[in-house]
């Protein structure tokens, strides 16, 4: 990241020294040129220094398919003063193989109730000792879907089973009526989900 603000410098450089070789050559009061120079001068300075600034602000980019989250932060809407809300993370991106790429990034995410139930959960896991996988984009939208055949598969064991059993009460849904579970839905259509982090596959070794 130092190379780009590096390099943006020298490019406001080149600008710059381009236009005041244009302005040596008009026909100008000695000191409008003099004036020139050291505005344009100091203006580098200015634009070296206000692009460090911009380092440390988190990334409004599309997460990496695959990461480690190292740590969360959820603000929350302020109605009050109409402040929208975000979820942060602080990620390490890892390639297929689960090896960490060693350059934590930080990420600005649009707040939602679902995200941040799910990065809070994460966090907990955190600190309980449990590294957490993060997985964005299709990756997260096929590990969710994976994880509703499961779920779909468990809860119609548990219903062949609960058959079999006298009905204590008629929980029947009624005709036309459709259940819809909306935490479930909301974090459906988020495209993010954590999981613990699984061990790196090493490759195999060669005899």
């Amino acid at each position: 990241m130092t190379t780009t603000v590096v390099a943006i410098s020298l490019g406001y450089a080149a600008l710059g020294v381009l236009l005041l070789a244009l302005g040596l050559e008009a026909r100008l009061a000695w000191w409008i040129k003099a004036a020139a120079i050291v505005v344009t001068s100091g203006f580098f300075v200015v634009v070296f220094y206000a692009t460090n600034g911009l380092l440390g602000w988190p990334a409004r980019a599309p997460l990496p398919a695959r990461f480690e989250l190292l740590w969360t932060r959820v603000v929350e809407p302020d109605a009050k003063s109409g402040e929208p809300g975000a979820v942060y993370l602080w990620v390490e991106e890892t390639d297929d193989n689960n090896v960490p790429s060693g350059t934590p990034k930080s990420y600005r995410l649009p707040y939602s109730r679902g995200l941040a139930d799910k990065s809070l959960a994460a966090r907990d896991q955190i600190i309980a000792g449990h590294p957490q996988q993060g997985l964005a984009g299709d990756l997260a939208g096929q590990d969710e879907a994976a994880a509703g055949e499961q779920a779909a598969t468990d809860s119609s064991q548990t219903e062949s089973h609960s058959a079999q059993a006298p009905i204590a009460a008629d929980t029947r849904a009624e005709p036309g009526v459709a259940r819809i579970d909306m935490p479930a839905q909301l974090a459906q259509a988020e495209p993010v989900r954590f999981r613990a982090m699984p061990l790196p596959t090493l490759p195999a070794k060669v005899p």
